[in-house]
């Protein structure tokens, strides 16, 4: 009973610290989604609502007008969409939260990452507490694993509010694959090998980067280390139910997979630069803010774990050291890993503290060895002058973005350029079409409105407002957007790009943008045609406000 309201406590901390960013996602009544892609995949949850049964290949709003075909697949849009329905029948009619009910789609998008979160998090609670040793007897540190998978920054990031983006239900899927693994070392029975084929085949239907890597080195593992158990009736069964997830997906969704254009390879390497989970781990202490303290004992534990175990115990405990050796390379090479890291590690937990034998210890143990963890959360909770400075700035640009895209609404289509990292939110809220967007899919996209914004010549200018057909213009402060674009392009600060001309009083007739005049935050301008003579601005009074 102790054990089942403990599993309780973890879900509702998992659920509540999953909402610590809440402030700077619910602003106002309206959400501001964590980044670029999430408001993508609204876009295209908003296609599915509308016309239930859709299944969204090709993204027609980002990259116009070429759009781009997606590796994004259905699951999460209909997770999302499903959540939305639920969200509808039991949101408040009356009070105050009665006012955000109009916006039941986003609340959907907002919460579908969190409770992701939270049901993990319970089911590795129940697994947990049902571990045993070799020998029998219970692991005594079980209760740490659903305590770390529901504190870890990395695990957090990847569900935490705001964040509709598929990792989330990778995460979770991956997770419960790999508890359905040790059951079928240990205990194999029907439903955990229904269980875990079907996770890994729903995780492979969503990403074939992430799930289709882990699953290939389980298999490669899993016939190493037990090729008679990987030959039983019980395994057969994990296979038939894979398979049968993998030909559903392909009926519905097709082979979802693109490789990169070599023609913008180096532009593709420029730009994935920018992007802070692409990024590679220069800094191993970080590792402890992640995982605790106990990874750097965990190699030394593992090992004397291993040489005390017998059979299926040692193999699970073999299969799950090495995820856990790969996820660390991966997650040096690119810090987009660190929550799979996370998760193997979480799964070795009980077993990293089973040397320890009396319950008291270990409980002393677990809790000092989450000191770099509150740590972790400290600096986030209370960052310094500067971290405050540029949250506070980044919640400003969101938000006067919005407002921008609000003034651009029409029946009228009206293809817009903007910076890439807006270009998706702006999208979403005026209902317009960018040139640009967050995917590598549409990467011509990006190196055009690049080229756009640090750009000297008009000629230049309006070849690529012509040939991409934009009607709309949105120019906010340039610094970003100059320095963003010459690292894209690899060029030097040009010394007078049209980014920077564009947030002046007014714009030089040569470059046919009219419009708005600067309102200190975004301005949107119309595209004159081709052959119009341009002689003044027309001001938008209040157009800030």
């Amino acid at each position: 009973m102790v054990s089942r309201w403990w599993i309780l406590l973890i879900g509702l901390l998992s659920f509540s610290i999953r909402f610590h960013n809440l402030t700077q996602v619910l602003v106002d009544g309206h959400f501001y989604f964590v980044d670029g892609d999430c408001y993508s995949r609204m876009a295209r949850a908003q296609m599915v609502s509308k016309a239930p049964g859709t299944v969204v290949h090709f993204q027609q709003f980002e990259n116009w007008p070429e759009g781009v075909v997606s590796h994004a697949t259905a699951p999460l849009d209909y997770l999302i969409v499903g959540l939305d329905r639920v969200v509808r029948m039991v949101w408040p009619k009356e009070g105050r939260l009665a006012v955000l009910g109009e916006h039941s789609l986003d609340i959907a998008g907002a919460l579908v990452s969190p409770l992701l979160g939270v049901a993990l998090c319970v089911c590795v609670g129940f697994w947990a507490r049902g571990l045993r040793r070799s020998n029998g007897d219970r692991l005594l540190g079980w209760w740490c694993a659903p305590l770390l998978l529901a504190i870890s920054p990395a695990m957090v990031h990847a569900t935490v509010l705001g964040r509709p983006d598929h990792q989330s239900l990778i995460v979770f899927c991956v997770g419960l694959a790999l508890i359905a693994e040790q059951r079928l070392l240990c205990a194999p029975t029907k439903i955990w090998s229904v269980l875990g084929g079907a996770m890994w085949g729903l995780s492979i239907w969503v990403s074939l980067f992430e799930p289709l890597i882990l699953w290939g080195c389980v298999c490669i593992a899993g016939l190493v280390l037990a090729r008679r158990e990987w030959l039983n009736p019980t395994r057969l069964l994990w296979g038939v139910t894979l398979a049968v997830c993998l030909t559903i997906a392909y009926m519905i969704e097709g082979l979802p997979f693109a490789l990169p254009n070599l023609a913008f390879q180096d532009t593709l390497m420029r730009w994935g630069a920018s992007i802070g989970e692409l990024h590679s781990l220069d800094q191993l202490e970080a590792l402890g803010g992640w995982l605790s303290a106990l990874c750097w004992v965990a190699p030394v534990a593992l090992w004397f774990c291993v040489r005390s175990e017998k059979d299926a115990s040692r193999r699970w405990l073999l299969l799950s050291a090495g995820l856990l050796f790969l996820t660390l390379l991966l997650t040096i090479w690119q810090i987009r890993w660190s929550p799979y890291l996370a998760l193997c590690f979480v799964l070795l937990t009980p077993w990293i503290l089973s040397s320890i034998p009396r319950q008291s210890l270990v409980m002393l143990v677990a809790g000092l060895s989450l000191w770099p963890i509150a740590r972790e959360w400290d600096e986030l909770w209370f960052p310094d002058a500067e971290t405050s400075e540029a949250r506070y700035l980044d919640r400003s640009e969101r938000i006067n973005a919005r407002l921008a895209a609000l003034r651009m609404r029409s029946d009228e289509v009206l293809p817009f350029v903007a910076p890439w990292w807006l270009s998706p939110s702006i999208s979403y809220w005026s209902g317009q079409p960018a040139v640009a967007g967050t995917g590598h899919e549409g990467i011509a996209g990006i190196l055009d409105t690049a080229r756009f914004f640090l750009t000297e010549d008009p000629k230049e200018a309006r070849a690529i407002l012509e040939r991409r057909k934009v009607k709309l213009v949105v120019a906010g402060d340039p610094s970003r957007a100059v320095k963003n674009s010459m690292d894209i392009l690899g060029k030097a600060l040009p010394r007078n790009p049209l980014a920077e001309q564009l947030w002046g009083s007014s714009v030089d007739p040569a470059w046919g943008l009219v419009g708005e005049k600067n309102i200190t935050t975004f301005r949107v301008l119309d595209v004159v045609p081709t052959g119009v003579k341009t002689e003044s601005q027309t001001p938008v009074e209040n157009a800030g406000k």
